[in-house]
């Protein structure tokens, strides 16, 4: 058997990253977007198409232990545990590029599409776990809108956030041994916040007169700005910090991805 070996018979086959390094690094940068919501999570990597089981305490919240008395018997904790199962999901979409767009247009153009791209992804990500924060919120509170002025006058903003509906909903978290460290905000309602006292205050007369911290803050509590949050909605979050310094994460980002691919 003979065979014959003609040169224009073979076709060119390379990669993406050998035949358009400036491109392969754009993709390359593109895949991690900024994410806002999805950070207060821990990763909990797992092998696509598995399932993660985790488990939760459901018992009496109760820290203290009652008296014994001497010759009786030791009453016997037991606290029943829930289980809560995860599959993780997948979402994507593409983007064609081909050869004929790479050659012929520039590459900002091809750059800007991946971005677009890279941008919904991360709005997915955030807002899927937003929505795991919404289904999962202990304490809803109805916002009054009213705020302590620098002459110790009580003032109402009408639907707006005020700094007594931020201290309620901080409170409410402490009664639980927690530390509330997050706040997020749609930009609409950031707007509002901003406008109470202590930041106006700060912008008139410096960091001297104001002792709730810098600009960013809100009595210790960090502002995350995000147009996931839906509007009129604010989230005063814990997300494991507590006194006792038990290990208790707000949940976790179960993450099944096998990793992205570059078809070149």
């Amino acid at each position: 058997m003979a065979m014959a070996m003609f040169r224009e018979a073979f076709t060119w086959v390379d990669t993406g990253a050998i035949a358009y390094p400036a491109l392969h690094k754009k993709i390359i940068e593109l895949t991690m977007p900024a994410l806002v919501v999805k950070r207060l999570f821990p990763e909990f990597p797992l092998v696509a198409g598995k399932t993660a089981t985790f488990v939760k305490q459901s018992g009496s919240r109760a820290a203290a232990i009652t008296e014994v008395a001497e010759g009786t018997e030791f009453p016997m904790d037991y606290t029943p545990y829930t289980y809560i199962t995860v599959t993780p999901y997948k979402k994507g979409l593409r983007e064609r590029i081909t050869r004929e767009a790479i050659e012929d247009l520039y590459i900002p153009v091809i750059e800007d599409q991946l971005r677009r791209l890279a941008r919904r992804m991360a709005y997915t990500i955030d807002k899927d776990c937003q929505t795991v924060i919404d289904t999962a919120a202990g304490t809803t509170i109805t916002a009054e809108g009213k705020s302590l002025s620098a002459t110790g006058t009580e003032f109402t903003i009408t639907g707006g956030l005020g700094t007594k509906d931020i201290l309620k909903a901080k409170a409410t978290i402490e009664s639980y041994g927690l530390i509330p460290d997050t706040i997020l905000l749609n930009p609409i309602n950031a707007r509002d916040v901003y406008y109470l006292p202590q930041f106006s205050l700060y912008a008139y007369y410096g960091e001297e007169v104001i002792q709730t911290g810098a600009v960013g803050t809100i009595y210790g509590m960090n502002v995350y700005v995000s147009p996931v949050i839906p509007a009129g909605t604010a989230y005063i979050l814990s997300t494991g910090q507590n006194v006792s310094a038990a290990y208790a994460p707000l949940g976790f980002f179960v993450n099944g991805a096998k990793g992205l691919n570059i078809a070149g």
